[in-house]
């Protein structure tokens, strides 16, 4: 019956973790430590991710190698999805993918599908290698691979791929003052959108431990559970196989551990075992899987010169009973074989997408609760202009493009139409275009734009990408667009404090209606680059008054800067006691974790102090100084620190004692026995108030605001902008939209912690 089946089962349980020495405390501070988060790709079950919205730049100085790779992983995984198998060599679509990410990537500019679409038929390049683009790539074939990538985004079950959350480890990994454990759920994707989701995960893996300062802590552990396919032997080369390789070669450096589970290890490839130091080999049921992994473990053992006793292993192995393992550590030369303790968790087995949405529906309450949380939206996380994507819809049987809600079949082979509901924000920010009334326009010549009054600066936005023309009756015009353009650079520096950091401010704010102010708060945020000319056969917007006077423009300006004297602000978090300051972008979980960081290394040396102390002390009785297991993460590099670290802690799992074997050479009197003892104590006291000091040292922090001087502020360009615009207009004449043709940029608006651009004064004491 369930119910005893039930009781059986949590007898069971109980009994198992009080013979491990586990109790209810340890349970509940297990559950408290963290935060647990599911999410599903693809899918409503659990927390869904945002991964399809936006091809996001890699941030800070990345290596032309690493970008590279970052690229090349990108389009393979998202070529897969059309299942294009493309050489990153030989492959035009590959190249021409890449190329694209490329040029938006090394200008800062995150890429979206639809964007991307739209640059493969209007490619932002005049040439690919010593080719020009058509002769490289023709139009007619490029459209063939845009229809492919649009048919993606245009199938309603890629709907759930672009809402949620966005994939960023920097914003995931906290909650607060808690560590989160973010767990990704697969099971339900086909292959190749499997493959397509791991490459970006594991490549926003690779350049957030990028970002994190080098440490001998650990920081976080990358758990993949079935590895099998996505690190195979040469010469297969998956799109995951370039992240994980580098992850494994780098990743310790940062303090991110990997951690890969699979069913024999001859399924890797020997680069990454060879990287791999630690093994822990469990009970193996065919003979046929022991000699594979005998085979695999010997080969990467005699590499490194340890473990070339085959028939020790191979009875080792068989003898395995269940929770007992062989670790396997390239710092020992002998395996050693533990027990490992019952799991706090209970481990239920696999959970089908059911019972994560029973698990995560309470999370996904609280989270639409807050007015604040942008994390689970039922929308895609793009702005309510563009609520969904403006797909190009194609019969499924010729191919022919059709519009949706005008016809029930296609015209030209009679297949019947699905029904496309046309979206209520879209028709009626359409209806409210067709209403406005509309200034007229002029066409765009050089002097026209002269016609503007002398000794008002006028600068040109340059395009994101070429403005084409259409046939069948829609017309693209460019139209140029008057706004008021204010660019900056303002200092925050506190001389008390020794602290200095410069950020730019690049804001386009459009004109007022006459008597009215101009409203900075609501400015656009844009890019740094400014053209010279306006570009030809374009047409403009006539010149407001308020912009056509040189007077009226300086005070303007007086505006511009006492808006940014009153709202600019620099947010930095401090640590006095470690001497640690945040820099600008870095948010307060980072720096937290920073400072324990920190901490965690000066109780580690503060330990090494006292060591030598104590170790007298032992050495007068004839005994050794006891040592923590805790103080070797912090200087791993030590290999027999390693080692008595391995030592400990798999003596601690299995109850032995904690001496090690060469530390009982001389036998003891009971007196003598007792001394060492009331001395072991007093050592570990004395170990456990420097941790906890230290500890509590790392929780400190404080915020300073900084706030600029009016001299502080420095305008370098600020007047008449002119702005393209794509003006869309059926044949007769009728305006159905109208958008932005212009490069965004990513300059901080006031108060943003984003800095686009920062310095810090030389010789400042405080560390960044």
């Amino acid at each position: 019956a369930p119910d005893a089946y039930a009781r059986e089962l949590s007898g069971r349980c109980r009994k198992g973790l009080i013979d491990s020495g586990q109790t209810p405390d340890r349970i509940r501070r297990l559950h408290e430590s963290a935060e647990w988060r599911v999410y599903t790709p693809g899918s409503e079950a659990g927390l869904p991710l945002s991964v399809l919205q936006t091809f996001t730049a890699p941030a800070g100085k990345v290596s032309r190698e690493a970008l590279n790779q970052k690229i090349d992983a990108t389009t393979t995984a998202l070529l897969g999805l059309t299942g294009i198998a493309a050489d990153p060599v030989q492959s035009r679509e590959h190249i021409l993918i890449a190329q694209l990410l490329l040029h938006a990537w090394t200008a800062g500019r995150d890429l979206d599908l639809q964007q991307l679409i739209t640059q493969i038929q209007e490619p932002p390049l005049s040439k690919i290698g010593a080719f020009d683009v058509d002769t490289f790539y023709p139009e007619k074939e490029r459209l063939k691979l845009a229809v492919a990538l649009n048919n993606i985004l245009a199938a309603p079950s890629f709907s759930t791929w672009i809402t949620g959350e966005a994939l960023d480890l920097g914003r995931m990994l906290y909650a607060g003052n808690k560590p989160r454990q973010l767990i990704f759920y697969v099971a339900h994707l086909e292959d190749s959108q499997r493959l397509f989701f791991l490459t970006l995960l594991l490549e926003e893996v690779l350049s957030w431990t990028r970002r994190q300062p080098g440490t001998t802590s650990l920081r976080a552990i990358l758990y993949f559970d079935e590895v099998f396919g996505y690190l195979p032997p040469h010469p297969a080369n998956p799109p995951t196989k370039g992240p994980l390789m580098t992850l494994l070669k780098q990743a310790r450096a940062y303090g991110v551990g990997i951690l890969l589970a699979t069913q024999n290890p001859v399924d890797l490839d020997y680069k990454a075992l060879s990287n791999a130091g630690t093994w822990f080999v469990g009970k193996l049921q065919t003979e046929r899987d022991k000699a594979r992994l005998l085979e695999g473990l010997e080969g990467v053992a005699a590499e490194r010169g340890t473990l070339s006793n085959r028939a020790y292993l191979e009875t080792v192995i068989s003898a395995l009973g269940n929770r007992v393992f062989l670790l396997h550590d390239v710092h020992r030369g002998k395996p050693i074989l533990f027990q490992s303790r019952w799991a706090l968790s209970f481990l239920r087995g696999p959970l089908t997408r059911d019972q994560i949405a029973d698990l995560m529906d309470p999370l996904k309450k609280d989270l639409a609760e807050e007015p604040d949380q942008k994390a689970l939206s039922s929308s895609p996380a793009v702005p309510p202009e563009e609520e969904a994507p403006r797909a190009i819809l194609l019969c499924r049987r010729c191919r022919a493009e059709l519009t949706p809600g005008k016809e029930e079949a296609c015209p030209a082979c009679g297949e019947p139409l699905p029904h496309f509901p046309a979206h209520a924000p879209e028709q009626e920010f359409k209806q409210g275009l067709r209403r406005a009334s509309s200034t007229p326009v002029e066409p765009a010549s050089q002097a026209a734009f002269e016609e503007v009054a002398a000794g008002v600066a006028q600068f040109y936005l340059p395009l994101s990408s070429p403005v084409v023309q259409k046939e069948e009756g829609i017309t693209i015009d460019l139209v140029y667009v008057p706004r008021l353009l204010g660019f900056a650079e303002v200092l925050f520096a506190d001389r008390r404090k020794n602290l200095e950091h410069r950020r730019l401010y690049h804001l386009l704010a459009e004109v007022p209606p006459t008597g009215q102010a101009v409203n900075w708060a609501a400015a656009e945020v844009i890019g740094a680059n400014l053209g010279s000319t306006p570009e030809a056969r374009a047409r403009r917007k006539e010149v407001p008054e308020e912009l056509n006077a040189p007077r009226k423009l300086k005070a303007l300006e007086r505006v511009f800067v006492s808006y940014l004297y009153g709202n600019a602000r620099l947010a930095l978090f401090t640590n006095r006691t470690l001497n640690l300051v945040s820099t600008p972008g870095e948010d307060l979980a980072a720096f937290r974790a920073r400072c324990r960081a920190t901490a965690r290394a000066e109780a580690a040396r503060a330990v090494a102090v006292e060591k030598p102390k104590y170790s007298a002390r032992f050495e007068a009785l004839h005994s050794r100084l006891p040592e923590s297991p805790q103080e070797h993460p912090i200087h791993d590099s030590d290999r027999q620190g390693s080692s008595w670290f391995h030592f400990s802690w798999l003596s601690f799992l299995a109850g032995t004692p904690e001496s090690p074997p060469e530390a009982q050479a001389r036998p003891l009197s009971s007196k003598d026995q007792a001394k060492v003892k009331k001395l072991e104590a007093e050592w570990r006291g004395k170990v456990q108030a420097l941790y906890e000091k230290w500890l509590a040292v790392g929780e400190e922090y404080a915020e300073v605001l900084l706030a600029p001087r009016k001299t502080d502020i420095q305008v370098t360009h600020f007047g008449l902008a002119w702005a393209p615009f794509r003006q869309i207009s059926h044949a007769n004449g009728e305006v159905v939209e109208l958008t932005p043709a212009y490069e965004r940029g990513q300059s901080p608006r006031t108060g943003d912690p984003v800095s686009a651009s920062a310095a810090v004064t030389p010789g400042s004491p405080a560390k960044t």
